[in-house]
């Protein structure tokens, strides 16, 4: 049985990962700001929890797999994923699948000087973050991802951190905001689009044909779809796929036969997507799902 931990970050640099803790952003309230972005799938998140502090998870790029508190969520470019204090959450011992976010946690244990706000103006940020219902703001609202991408640049610089706060302070803002109405909205031709994918996945599914059906150049198409489920057309159908052939790995078919199956080109290209999304091999999924 898996046992969360109270997890705590610390100061990190690479060229894919960034993190930046308290002793680096020198911002009240600030616990962790950070930055992921992977071409490949990495480990999966574990059970773990964040004591005193709210965590917002921003999802610039790609699509990944969440859990909190028992139920799953598939958050989306565009999407914020929001943890309350304490709350027990992971990505459901699934890897990280290729994309980019960022991440901020902000400590509640003392609410005087929180982001620099005065404490009445701080009480009052906390008591609306506190009200925030659900876990997934859907938002197209790129001014979101801006704000924190701009908080992380100067936190990371060290350049001005009253800047950085003062981003962070419009973020949360605007996040209550948005938590109010929050919801994804396809246009017709992006939700027929989605529909014809997810009703054909054993096809080929060449872009220029859905662009096509759904009476959008290829560009067009191209752009709407990304805008409005924050990833490309051929990022969403292979992770589609990938999920599908889970499925079917667990039913015993081989990994020629589900190539075939799902409309790749070939058992080794289907083996590199597959790996790509999971960071494991067809074969290390289906061993490791039979051990588990």
């Amino acid at each position: 049985m898996n046992i969360p931990v109270k997890w705590s970050d610390e100061y990190y640099v690479s060229q894919k990962r960034v993190v930046l803790t308290q002793e680096q952003l020198a911002i009240p309230g600030l616990r962790v700001l950070g930055h992921h972005v992977m071409s490949t799938a990495t480990e999966p998140l574990v059970l773990h929890f964040h004591e005193n502090a709210f965590e917002f998870m921003v999802i610039a790029e790609g699509t990944f797999f969440l859990q909190a508190s028992g139920k799953k969520y598939k958050v989306s470019g565009g999407d914020v994923f929001v943890t309350p204090p304490g709350e027990i959450h992971s990505s459901n011992e699934m890897p990280l699948s290729r994309g980019e976010f960022y991440w901020l946690q902000m400590d509640i244990s003392h609410i005087q000087n929180l982001l620099f706000l005065n404490e009445e103006a701080g009480e009052d940020l906390v008591e609306r973050l506190k009200a925030i219902e659900g876990h997934v703001i859907h938002s197209d609202d790129k001014d979101l991802k801006k704000l924190i991408k701009k908080a992380f640049i100067l936190g990371e610089s060290g350049e001005n951190k009253y800047r950085a706060a003062a981003c962070l302070v419009v973020f949360l803002n605007m996040v209550i905001e948005h938590s109010k109405r929050s919801g994804v909205n396809l246009t017709g031709d992006i939700a027929l689009a989605l529909d014809y994918i997810l009703d054909n996945l054993t096809q080929e599914l060449l872009l220029e044909e859905l662009a096509d059906y759904c009476g959008l150049s290829i560009s067009q198409f191209k752009q709407k779809f990304k805008d409005q489920l924050g990833v490309s057309p051929r990022c969403f159908i292979n992770q589609q796929k990938v999920e599908s052939a889970k499925t079917l790995l667990l039913e015993g078919m081989s990994k020629t036969e589900i190539a075939m199956q799902l409309g790749f080109s070939s058992s080794s290209y289907f083996a590199a997507v597959f790996k790509k999304f999971t960071s494991c091999t067809p074969s290390e999924y289906k061993n490791r799902a039979r051990n588990e």
